[in-house]
């Protein structure tokens, strides 16, 4: 059953777009990194199996006696839907209709799904039933390092645990055209720490899961920028006027958009970041 919980946000300033385009351009159901192992082949016809092979690597580290679990960041609920099929209670959030819908759909209604951000969710929308697990696949990023702990010691059961999956700076980005995004690996273990989790496994899949990097940039170097480009052609030569009063708005803008997807391939990545399942246990 789906539901809007109690704190409601618009949802049009929440919307994946790029995994809609994603879904429709590639048919792909994740947006996530894939688990490109030694028997893969990198390529892009590849993507669809190593990103199931990525979910498979993350659940196989859920701990034994785990029943109720609460999808974070939930997508379009492919995981959910395995975890469903496995026998899990499972809950599910996220803050876009478009993915709430999708993952309602997929889990045949067995999961409950919220549209809101994790952080407003509380233990009355949960039925008062503490958690066993709270899973993090690429959602961690997006959420506020203390938020999202002091959360987690709310809703989580005695014992209970914190499963992520996901990207995480090793060093400060101080290159300008680089992506800021995901948290610093130490500083996130020691506000875990500080509220209440002991780091129980720490895995690094930055080598299988970045060759994702690559095709990626394929993508965007391939597709989407010689399309835009041959947009702004045909305006430019159609409504000179118009074409040059957006440039004159969004020019830089834009400009700062391409460079930063321009330099998104798996030896910048390295670099900065790293990819890391992490399974915390409450104290």
């Amino acid at each position: 059953m789906s539901k809007i919980a109690k704190k409601e946000i618009k949802s049009s300033n929440y919307n994946d777009s790029g995994l809609r385009l994603a879904r429709q351009l590639l048919g792909i159901e994740h947006l996530h990194f894939g688990y490109f192992d030694r028997k893969t082949k990198i390529s892009l016809g590849n993507l669809p199996a190593a990103q199931k092979a990525y979910v498979q690597k993350i659940l196989s580290y859920i701990p034994a006696k785990v029943n109720n679990i609460f999808d974070v960041g939930c997508g379009t609920g492919e995981i959910a839907r395995q975890l469903v099929q496995s026998g899990y209670q499972v809950h599910c959030v996220a803050p876009d209709p478009y993915l709430t819908n999708l993952a309602t759909e997929k889990t045949k209604g067995k999961a409950t799904v919220f549209t809101d951000l994790y952080e407003n969710i509380g233990s009355e929308q949960l039925d008062n039933q503490s958690q066993d697990l709270i899973l993090m696949s690429e959602s961690c990023q997006y959420i506020d390092q203390v938020a999202g702990w002091q959360q987690n010691q709310r809703l989580l059961r005695k014992k209970g645990y914190v499963l992520i999956a996901d990207f995480f700076k090793h060093r400060p980005i101080d290159a300008p055209n680089l992506s800021k995004s995901g948290h610093l690996i130490d500083g996130f273990i020691e506000i875990a720490e500080q509220h209440g989790f002991t780091l129980k496994k720490k895995i690094d899949i930055t080598k299988e899961t970045v060759p994702t990097m690559d095709l990626y940039q394929g993508i965007l170097n391939k597709y989407v920028f010689p399309v835009l480009e041959g947009i702004a052609e045909v305006m430019g030569r159609r409504y000179p006027l118009i074409w040059k009063l957006l440039r004159a708005l969004f020019g830089k803008k834009a400009n700062k958009i391409r460079d930063r997807y321009q330099n998104q391939g798996s030896d910048v990545f390295v670099k900065y970041k790293g990819y890391y399942i992490l399974l915390f246990q409450k104290n």
